[in-house]
C-alpha cells in the first residue's frame, strides 16, 4: 500500500514530464487522490453486485478512535442510558458497512453496528442483553446502547471503514491500543488498494493537466512561423471518468 506521500511524489513526478509550469500544493494533490480514490472504489464495487461478488479489500479501509461519553440527548433518556461518540465521523463510501469495536479489557470488545432506524428495536431479547449496539445517528456521531452494567463505563471505541475523506479520517487515526496516530499525514498510508493506485495516479495528473495546447509550425522551413501558425491540441487525454471505467 502506498503512503499520501508516494502518492503525491508521484504525481509530481509525471507533471514535471508533461508541464514545467504549474505548481501544485501537496494539499490539493492529497485532495484530488482522494475525490479519485472514492470514485474507484465506487465504480469496481458498485459494479461487482451485478457480477460475481467481491468483497471490499481491508486495504481501503481506515481506523480511527472515537472518545465516548454519556449522551444527554433528550429523545433518548426514555430508553435507558446510551453512550455517544465526542466526534463526528466521516462519511462512508456507497454503503460499505464500518466496524466498531470497544477499547476495554473487561467488557467483549466487538460491538454490533446496525443501521440508525433499528436501534429503538434492540435489547429486548434477554438472551442478547449484553450485546452492544452502535448506530450513526445523522448527527454524525455514533450512538451506542446495551444492557450490560458495565457498558457505561466504556471511554473509547474503534471504529474501521471504508471513509469519503482518507485526509479527515487520517486526523482521527490511532492504533490497535487505542492510542491517536501522530505521524504526518504523508508518511501515513493511502487507503486504496495496490491494482486501484496506478489509476488514482493518472487521473490526478490528467485533472491538473487536462487538454494542453501548443503552437504548430506545419510549414517547417526553419523561420519563426508560429505568428501566424494555427493553435491545435497537443495531446488529447483519457477523462478522468474513463480511467475509472477502465479500472
Amino acid at each position: 500500500m502506498a503512503t499520501f506521500g508516494e502518492i503525491v511524489y508521484s504525481v509530481l513526478d509525471i507533471l514535471k514530464e508533461r508541464t514545467d509550469d504549474s505548481y501544485y500544493t501537496e494539499e490539493y494533490i492529497i485532495f484530488l487522490a482522494s475525490k479519485m480514490r472514492a470514485l474507484l472504489i465506487d465504480r469496481k464495487y458498485r459494479n461487482s453486485r451485478n457480477q460475481t461478488y467481491s468483497p471490499m479489500s481491508d486495504e481501503n479501509e481506515q481506523q480511527i478512535c472515537l472518545d465516548l461519553v454519556p449522551s444527554d440527548n433528550d429523545a433518548l433518556m426514555c430508553n435507558g442510558q446510551w453512550l455517544e461518540s465526542v466526534q463526528t465521523i466521516p462519511s462512508i463510501v456507497g454503503d460499505t458497512q464500518p466496524k466498531l469495536s470497544v477499547v476495554s479489557d473487561v467488557i467483549h470488545s466487538m460491538v454490533t453496528y446496525i443501521p440508525v432506524e433499528r436501534m429503538p428495536y434492540v435489547g429486548y431479547n434477554k438472551w442478547l442483553r449484553n450485546i452492544i449496539y452502535a448506530a450513526k445517528s445523522d448527527n454524525g456521531k455514533v450512538y451506542l446502547n446495551s444492557n450490560n452494567p458495565q457498558f457505561m463505563f466504556l471511554k473509547k471505541a474503534k471504529l474501521s471503514g471504508v471513509f469519503s475523506d482518507p485526509q479527515e479520517a487520517a486526523k482521527l487515526a490511532c492504533d490497535d491500543d487505542g492510542n491517536a496516530n501522530k505521524c504526518n499525514i504523508l508518511e501515513m498510508k493511502f487507503p486504496l488498494e495496490a491494482a486501484l493506485v496506478p489509476s488514482c495516479i493518472e487521473m490526478v495528473v490528467q485533472e491538473l493537466t487536462g487538454s494542453r495546447y501548443a503552437p504548430e509550425d506545419k510549414n517547417n522551413d526553419a523561420k519563426d512561423g508560429l505568428g501566424d501558425a494555427a493553435v491545435t491540441n497537443a495531446k488529447q487525454q483519457m477523462p478522468a471518468e474513463a480511467v475509472a471505467k477502465n479500472s
